[in-house]
C-alpha cells in the first residue's frame, strides 16, 4: 500500500475513533484527543528533538544542538537524514569516532540510494580528516564511477584539488559544470582549480559567478582576492579578503584563519596590520 493511502487511511480511523468518543460522552472524547495528541508526541518526539537540534545549531548554539540531536538518537526512531545531520554536527565539534559510526549505521539501515550516497560521502570526510586519504579518494571515486549528481560531482572534485593532481581535477570539474552549471560549489571547485593552474581569467570569471550567489565560507573570498591580486586588481582584492575575514572556515579546508589574516596584511589593510603587529 502506498504511504499516503496508509497516512489517509490512519488519518481516518483517528477521526472516527474521536467522533465515536465524543458520541458516548464529551469528556471521554476531550480525553481522545489527549491521548491521541500524546501518543503522536511520543512517536514523533525524534523528529521534534532533531528539529529542535537544528535550530540551535542555526543560531550557533552547538552545545544546545549537540544535546538535541543525542536525545533524539537515544529515542530509538531517529530518521537516517537526521542522523546524518548529527553525524555532521559532530564532525564539526571534532568528534570523528562518533561521527563515522552514526554513519555507518545509516549504511546499514536506510534504503534510500539519496541518503546512502549522503552517508558515504561524509564517511569519505570523516577518513579525509583522520588522515586517511587514500581510503576516501577511493570511496569517492567508486560513487563517483556509479552515480552522476550535483551533490557527487562537488564533493569528489573538491577532493581531487586538495589532492593536487590539477589537470586531473579539472577534467573532472569541467565534466562536473557540464552536468549543472549552476551550482555554487561546483563552480567554487572550477573556478578555485583555475586559480591553482594559473589560468587566472578563467578563474576571474569563475568566481565572479560564485561571488553572486554569496559563499557562506571564507575560500571562495579568499582564493578569489588571491586571483585578483594575482590580476594587479589591489583594491577589488582587499574587498574580497576583508568579507573572507568575516566567514568560517569550510570543514575540510587548505587554509586557516592566520592564511588569511596574513594575507590580508600583505594587501594593505591597515587594521588587519595592526593585529598582525600587536
Amino acid at each position: 500500500m502506498p504511504p499516503i493511502l496508509k497516512s489517509i487511511l490512519k488519518l481516518i480511523v483517528v477521526i472516527l475513533l474521536i467522533v465515536m468518543a465524543f458520541q458516548a460522552n464529551w469528556l471521554i472524547g476531550v480525553a481522545a484527543i489527549l491521548v491521541i495528541l500524546g501518543y503522536f508526541v511520543y512517536v514523533n518526539r525524534s523528529a521534534m528533538y532533531a528539529q529542535r537540534g537544528n535550530l540551535a545549531y542555526m543560531k550557533g548554539d552547538r552545545e544546545q544542538a549537540l544535546i538535541w540531536m543525542e536525545k533524539a538518537y537515544d529515542s530509538k526512531a531517529f530518521l537516517p537524514k537526521h542522523q546524518i545531520g548529527y553525524g555532521y554536527l559532530l564532525m564539526k565539534t571534532g568528534d570523528l569516532t562518533k561521527a563515522e559510526q552514526m554513519f555507518e549505521e545509516v549504511l546499514q539501515s536506510a534504503k534510500a540510494s539519496d541518503i546512502r550516497i549522503q552517508a558515504k560521502l561524509n564517511v569519505a570526510t570523516v577518513y579525509w580528516l583522520k588522515n586517511k586519504r587514500d581510503e576516501a579518494l577511493g570511496m569517492l571515486q567508486e560513487l563517483a564511477n556509479e552515480v552522476k549528481n550535483t551533490l557527487v560531482y562537488g564533493n569528489y572534485g573538491y577532493f581531487q584539488i586538495l589532492q593536487g593532481d590539477l589537470e586531473e581535477a579539472l577534467t573532472y570539474n569541467l565534466e562536473a559544470y557540464a552536468y549543472n552549471d549552476n551550482d555554487i560549489t561546483i563552480m567554487d571547485n572550477l573556478a578555485q582549480n583555475y586559480y591553482m593552474l594559473g589560468r587566472l581569467k578563467e578563474a576571474d570569471e569563475m568566481y565572479t559567478k560564485v561571488i553572486a550567489k554569496t559563499p557562506k565560507h571564507a575560500e571562495s573570498y579568499y582564493f578569489y582576492a588571491r586571483t585578483l591580486e594575482q590580476l594587479g586588481r589591489i583594491k577589488e582584492a582587499r574587498e574580497q579578503i576583508q568579507t573572507a575575514l568575516g566567514k568560517e572556515l569550510a570543514l575540510v579546508t587548505p587554509l586557516t584563519k592566520e592564511d588569511i589574516v596574513l594575507f590580508a596584511s600583505e594587501l594593505g589593510d591597515d587594521e588587519v596590520e595592526q593585529m598582525v603587529g600587536e
